[in-house]
């Protein structure tokens, strides 16, 4: 299974970089990815031009021209195999979550297993995914018109995991879909002690 990180910065807020510990998360991230047992090698989706930034941090960097999350991800991804996709900016993803649900991956055989809130909100990226069964959703969006990655799980045959009852056994789980936005996301988590 590739790990494929996305950290495009299509936003000017957007920032994969930022240090904690003075290690960028994006580090810190593929660290983790490499950890789980499935996980056989990691990219990082940039954006083209920002190679050699990023290529400092991380060993294997894919540039791609996409101005859309859906573009970007069609740009990026493999021809074939399974992906657990990410944001680059949750670098707090647990190594033994990614083991647990590549296990329920390989046993289902799903196009995607997705993590999902009792409120009824989706980890997207935080997903594993058929590469091609991703690829034929995002161009039947395309094709269509739909420019909302959120609806992505309409045009796949999606199986779902309930977050909430996991964080009922572990709550450290929560830590998995923390994305650092900012300052303030970076003190929680300094304060917090989880790195």
């Amino acid at each position: 299974m590739l790990g494929l990180i996305f950290a495009v910065k299509l936003k000017p807020t957007d920032n994969y970089l930022i240090p904690i510990n003075d290690e960028p998360m994006i580090r810190i991230l593929e660290s983790r990815l490499r950890q789980a047992k499935r996980i056989e090698d990691v990219i990082t989706l940039v954006k083209k031009g920002q190679e050699k930034k990023y290529s400092l941090h991380v060993e294997k960097v894919k540039p791609v021209k996409g101005r859309t999350i859906i573009d970007v991800l069609l740009e990026g991804l493999p021809s074939g195999g399974d992906i657990f996709l990410i944001k680059g900016n949750m670098p707090l993803v647990m190594p033994f979550f990614v083991n647990y649900m590549s296990t329920i991956f390989i046993e289902e055989s799903p196009d995607a297993l997705i993590p999902k809130w009792k409120d009824g909100r989706i980890e997207l990226f935080h997903a594993i995914y058929n590469a091609r069964a991703l690829r034929n959703a995002l161009e039947g969006m395309k094709a269509e018109g739909e420019k909302n990655i959120g609806n992505l799980p309409r045009y796949l045959d999606a199986e779902y995991l309930c977050v909430d009852e996991l964080l009922g056994r572990n709550e450290k789980l929560m830590w998995s879909f923390f994305a650092i936005r900012g300052s303030e996301d970076l003190r929680i988590v300094l304060k917090s002690g989880i790195i």
